[in-house]
């Protein structure tokens, strides 16, 4: 249903390719519905924070982070395709995958990803691509939990190792130029 709403929006002339992942769906919750055990549960995730606290029967940020990286391996393969070298890359997925995603890509810390609001429902970001060296800019700035101020991208600039697309694809480490 997202995704017929999403390709409405795009000529067929535009759209290559369509794929559906099962790597990039929302976290896995387990047994967090058993409200006996939900407030015991949010106490714990929160000792323990929202990466590393795994869901009875479910998933933790870190095993999600894992898909994310998995994912980003099979979609860094494609787009080193010269089939996909000058087109856009639409990713329909969850706030978590997305924040994840970030993480994984900017080699943010957990920490950073801690400071993170999650992204309201319909939510986007948006990275471009600088075509010159392959780097890529957020370009959304990111809401944070209220106890914190608003991270601006430029508070960013030093946390997290700026990498290009092209060095990324070779395992060494990525250039940002803003």
């Amino acid at each position: 249903e997202t995704c017929e709403l999403i390709c409405k929006a795009f000529s067929e002339q535009k759209l290559l390719k369509i794929r559906e992942d099962p790597r990039i769906r929302e976290q896995e919750w387990g047994n967090f519905q058993d409200l006996a055990r939900r407030e015991i549960t949010v106490a714990e995730r929160k000792k323990i924070g929202r990466f590393f606290y795994r869901f009875r029967n479910g998933e933790s940020g870190a095993d999600v982070y894992d898909r994310v990286s998995s994912f980003m391996d099979s979609l860094f393969r494609e787009m080193d395709n010269s089939l996909m070298s000058n087109n856009n890359i639409l990713i329909v997925s969850h706030g978590l995958f997305l924040r994840l995603f970030l993480m994984r890509f900017y080699r943010w810390p957990v920490e950073k990803f801690h400071t993170l609001e999650n992204f309201n429902n319909g939510g986007y970001c948006i990275l471009e691509r600088n075509d010159q060296d392959g780097s890529f800019k957020l370009k959304t700035n990111l809401k944070i939990f209220h106890e914190q101020k608003r991270i601006e991208m430029q508070d960013l600039k030093e946390q997290f190792n700026e990498q290009s697309f092209e060095e990324e694809t070779h395992s060494t480490s990525h250039t940002k130029n803003d």
